[in-house]
């Protein structure tokens, strides 16, 4: 019996640039009967089971951050399965000490960067296959999802990029609301402390979210629609989302609570990652600071506005650029009429 264990304990938009990566070791090893793969998420990314439904798969949940006790089961659970393959696909300090008390072949995605290298020489030394991400390079290079797709490819097998989102899993509120999914609409996601850092007011974004609802937007079929808007904000129970529970038609997904008005604007307050996953599916474009939402959005092949802040590093461009032929992208200066056309030109 062969064993395959795979650490990716990473927040959300993380586990997406290794999505490909990741289903590729799946479909390789899927029609081998004596082999089973371990696929490790975090507190942040364990709703996201549902993509690695597979016979032979299971998956198992660790911190993102790695306390003493999760240190011990890790290296407990190495010594027990005594697997064949181990990839590190987060690149956390401990990981890669690993290879020193077992004899798996590890395959690993490693960090160059200006403080210092991850791992240590030494320790890259017992590492059977890696690729550097190196974060000193500001010339245009591999982006993580490519290094990770590099990684994991054994053979030319052409990997799709999900599986039916049909086997996603989706709460009552959602269920109870699923019609919303059939309209056309556009999911636009506030970040406050971007939009505040730049000096963005609640009513400079309702006055783009209103720029939003006006224009006229064709379709693949050269048709047109006027889009109605799904809002998110931050998970929590701020005065913003508070305020945005008064204003606008909501679904609590706390307390399954539902208000519909007469608004094409429908405030989906504190939602769920898998609900999230299921509604960027459907959406036609979104509109989000670069994070979860865009990133799941790009490896959907969604039409994506990404919105970076201006104190963003150019190689994160490289690092994080998503394979998506419908992606653009800006930087969030301020709140002026120029960057509200702008995102509104990208639609």
């Amino acid at each position: 019996m062969s064993k395959i264990l795979i650490l990716k304990n990473d927040r959300v938009g993380d586990l997406f640039h290794s999505i490909k990566g990741i289903l590729s070791i799946i479909e390789i090893n899927k029609h081998k009967s004596n082999c089973n793969i371990e696929i490790v998420l975090s507190n942040f990314s364990k709703e996201m089971d549902f993509l690695f439904k597979a016979n032979n798969v299971k998956t198992s949940v660790l911190n993102y951050n790695l306390n003493l006790f999760d240190k011990f089961n890790i290296i407990k659970k190495i010594l027990k399965n005594k697997y064949d393959k181990i990839y590190i696909l987060s690149p956390k300090n401990i990981y890669f000490y690993l290879p020193l008390i077992t004899k798996s072949k590890f395959y690993a995605i490693t960090v160059k960067d200006f403080k210092r290298d991850r791992p240590y020489d030494f320790l890259k030394k017992k590492l059977y296959k890696y690729y550097v991400n190196d974060r000193t390079n500001k010339k245009l290079g591999d982006s993580i999802s490519n290094l990770v797709e590099k990684l994991c490819y054994e053979d030319s097998l052409q990997i799709p990029v999900f599986p039916n989102i049909c086997n996603s899993v989706i709460s009552n509120s959602l269920k109870k609301n699923i019609n919303l999914l059939k309209k056309d609409f556009i999911y636009v996601h506030y970040k406050h402390s971007l939009f505040s850092k730049n000096g963005w007011t609640l009513e400079s974004f309702f006055d783009l979210l209103n720029k939003i609802l006006n224009k006229r937007i064709y379709n693949t079929d050269k048709n047109y629609f006027y889009p109605k808007i799904l809002l998110s904000s931050d998970i929590g129970n701020y005065d913003y989302n508070k305020y945005f529970l008064e204003k606008f038609s909501f679904i609590n997904f706390d307390t399954e609570k539902c208000k519909f008005l007469d608004s094409n604007i429908t405030y989906l307050h504190n939602i769920k990652i898998s609900d999230l996953f299921k509604i960027i599916a459907h959406a036609s474009h979104v509109i989000s600071p670069h994070g979860t939402m865009t990133v799941m959005a790009s490896y959907l092949n969604i039409n994506v506005i990404d919105i970076y802040d201006v104190t963003i590093s150019k190689n994160s461009f490289r690092e994080f650029k998503p394979q998506n032929n419908n992606y653009n992208f800006l930087i969030l200066k301020n709140s002026s009429d120029q960057i509200k056309d702008k995102i509104i030109n990208f639609l």
